[in-house]
């Protein structure tokens, strides 16, 4: 949590125990100022000149001294700077964990040169399924870049794709949805609403060209 943060939920915090000790135990310290410098006069008088509010003072009380309500207010604070660390650490924990998957798929995809799909849940290929790749992670062909589509593959199916580009000389990593292989239809439609070229089916290691829907047959496995 940065100070910018912190600082905002203070004022906040302010705000908020002010308004609710103002309807609580009074509107104006004044007031009660006012009724002080009285104490000399007789209690007609007082009562004559007591100033006419809507909301009175409970039991001559009024609100939270300023002094009180800032040292709740550090008080709160410090327990918010307290709780961030461990944010912080869970935040690096995570981050740590998908760069260590990531780096076990670029391992992989160097024994794979032709390409592959992979379950990096438990670092298995399919044998089954359509292969269709998200358009969130295209053009993703970096170690540095794998972070990403290792962290979307896990919030979302758990597949990343790689394949090698012959044209440009490139290995591409993608975050990859499976689909049943009586689901073509299904995995056509989201290859193209996903900005696809082909859909792949793994049993047959055959490409779904998504432009006539044909099927061409692939010489290499995958």
């Amino acid at each position: 949590m940065n100070d910018i943060s912190l600082l905002y939920i203070a004022l906040v915090y302010l705000a908020v125990i002010n308004v609710v000790t103002f309807f609580v135990y009074g509107i104006d310290k004044a007031a009660s100022k006012r009724g002080q410098s009285q104490t000399r006069l007789s209690y007609a008088e007082r009562e004559q000149a007591r100033p006419k509010v809507k909301w009175k003072a409970k039991k001559s009380k009024w609100r939270v001294s300023e002094a009180t309500l800032l040292g709740l207010a550090i008080f709160f604070l410090c327990s918010c700077g307290t709780a961030s660390p461990s944010s912080l650490s869970s935040s690096q924990t995570a981050q740590k964990d998908i760069s260590t998957v990531a780096d076990k798929v670029w391992a992989f995809a160097s024994s794979h040169p032709e390409g592959f799909t992979l379950d990096i849940r438990t670092m298995t290929e399919p044998k089954q399924g359509i292969a269709v790749s998200y358009a969130a992670t295209q053009n993703s062909h970096t170690r540095s870049q794998l972070d990403a589509v290792i962290r979307h593959a896990l919030q979302n199916d758990g597949y990343v794709g790689g394949w090698y580009n012959q044209k440009n000389g490139l290995y591409y990593f993608d975050s990859t949805r499976l689909f049943p292989e009586d689901s073509l239809h299904e995995a056509v439609q989201f290859g193209k609403d996903n900005k696809q070229t082909s859909v792949f089916i793994l049993s047959t290691s055959s490409e779904v060209l998504l432009c006539s829907d044909s099927i061409k047959q692939k010489s290499e496995t995958r």
